[in-house]
């Protein structure tokens, strides 16, 4: 047995002794700059050791975006976190020879994408008024990149749904307390400032809170109550291209079988169970909800139809580059007719074209929407392929998670027909997650005792 004493790296033994020094000189100073100094070195540590630790920060921090614009909104907390994923990776593949760099055709597609997004802001007429959604391209771009690069099994994909699950749920909860307070108007917006936005992400994330319902036993109580305040904040919003997304999950849940008819009524029921907890304890609050939104939704269809067209003469204008990032509310204004809401804004900057393929087109082109369109295409493809594969296997849990993802796909595509959500997680997440599970083997099926104990194959679902 070798007993020599391990040798140490001189370059470890040096930054130990420059660190040790100076946290000396800032105790003699000050106990809090010491603590200062600590908590900076283990976060440093962190982010130059564990990528993916910083990686599933990002990912919690996507739900709260717009509570985190500091110390600007242009330099926010989680463009922050994301330079420091980025960074914590480029160290990781000098200190890590055995890291592999994934290239798989997604990777392609989305650089393209972003490529070609940059084309379209250096042929715009205002390039510096798009600076800032190029950025927002790249942040997404990256993102998608660096979930296919540090999640690297089935077990981290797990571990990335429950941690974007729990920031979800806190913000479902969050919102909620708002709007029975009667501190976010009419709708619940919670950390996000559309109620539109806020619905989309809620209701691309409750596949993945019934994916955990059925695969977390031991917090099985703890999956279910955020499964609730989910649903129900997604109601709160009133978003009806939320609620079109759910309802496409019912139609090819029941159509594909993929969800068994036991688990659609189960959704329904706690759907039920929400819906009549509001009206008998907050029915004045929601009664005035569903009055105003009554009284805007004519409105809202109208500008949406015009919005519609405004993008698509936009787009036989402009068919290559589009207008330019973030120029779509500046070129379309001039173009819409019957517009009750939009011709009556003052700030109409923060007018979309409410449909993520028509604003996509109308801003950065034809070549854009199709890469889009691809990196879609080819995210449910990998989806079916590894359905197949743990079909094949009988992988119960790899087909679950695989539904799992391919229902919050699917409202993320339907709804982003009503709601302009291009550049929002669900998308990006979703699309990472596949790809990284397309290239994980299936797992081998259970022991037939262990079989008899499982529970029967479903994904539970909102049904709303």
């Amino acid at each position: 047995m070798d007993t020599a004493a391990p040798r140490l790296d001189p370059r470890i033994v040096l930054g130990a002794g420059v660190l040790g020094g100076l946290l000396g000189i800032a105790l003699a100073q000050s106990r809090l700059i010491a603590i200062a100094c600590i908590i900076g070195a283990v976060g440093f540590t962190v982010v130059l050791t564990r990528p993916d630790l910083v990686l599933l920060a990002m990912m919690m921090a996507l739900p709260w975006e717009n509570k985190l614009h500091y110390p600007s909104a242009s330099l926010s907390t989680v463009k922050g976190i994301g330079a420091a994923v980025m960074l914590a990776y480029v160290v990781s593949l000098i200190t890590r020879r055995d890291r592999a760099i994934h290239l798989p055709l997604s990777i392609g597609i989305t650089t393209a994408l972003g490529i070609w997004v940059g084309i379209s802001l250096i042929f715009s007429a205002h390039p510096s008024e798009g600076t800032q959604k190029l950025i927002r391209w790249g942040l997404f771009l990256i993102f998608f990149f660096l979930i296919v690069q540090l999640i690297e099994d089935r077990g981290q994909v797990v571990r990335a749904i429950r941690c974007f699950t729990a920031s979800v749920g806190a913000a479902a909860i969050y919102a909620l307390w708002l709007f029975l307070g009667g501190h976010s108007g009419f709708r619940a917006s919670g950390p996000l400032e559309d109620p539109n936005d806020f619905g989309y992400l809620l209701a691309c994330t409750t596949p993945l809170a019934a994916y955990l319902v059925a695969k977390d036993r031991g917090y099985r109580l703890i999956w279910s109550v955020t499964f609730m305040f989910i649903v129900g904040a997604m109601l709160a919003t009133l978003s009806r291209g939320a609620l079109v997304g759910i309802g496409t999950l019912f139609v090819w849940g029941i159509a594909t079988r993929r969800v068994p008819v036991w688990a659609i009524f189960a959704g329904l029921g706690i759907s039920l169970v929400v819906v009549g907890l509001a009206f008998t304890l907050w029915k004045p609050l929601v009664d005035e909800a569903l009055h105003q939104k009554e009284h805007i939704a004519q409105n809202n269809t109208e500008s949406r139809e015009a919005l519609w067209v405004a993008a698509l003469e936009l787009a036989e204008r402009h068919p290559l580059a589009g207008v330019g990032p973030e120029l779509f509310p500046r070129d379309s204004l001039p173009l819409l007719r019957n517009d009750p809401i939009n011709l009556a804004r003052s700030n109409v900057k923060r007018s979309v074209a409410h449909n993520s393929y028509l604003e996509i087109l109308a801003e950065n082109g034809a070549p854009a929407l199709l890469l889009f369109l691809a990196y879609l295409a080819t995210t449910w493809f990998l989806l079916r392929q590894t359905q197949l594969r743990a079909r094949l296997a009988g992988d119960i849990d790899g087909r679950r998670l695989t539904t799992a993802l391919q229902a919050g796909i699917l409202i993320a595509i339907v709804s982003g027909t009503f709601l302009s959500e291009e550049l929002s997680a669900p998308f990006w997440l979703l699309g990472g997650l596949a790809v990284v599970l397309a290239r994980q083997s299936p797992q081998e099926p259970a022991s037939a005792s262990d079989k008899s104990r499982r529970t029967p194959l479903a994904l539970p679902t909102s049904t709303t």
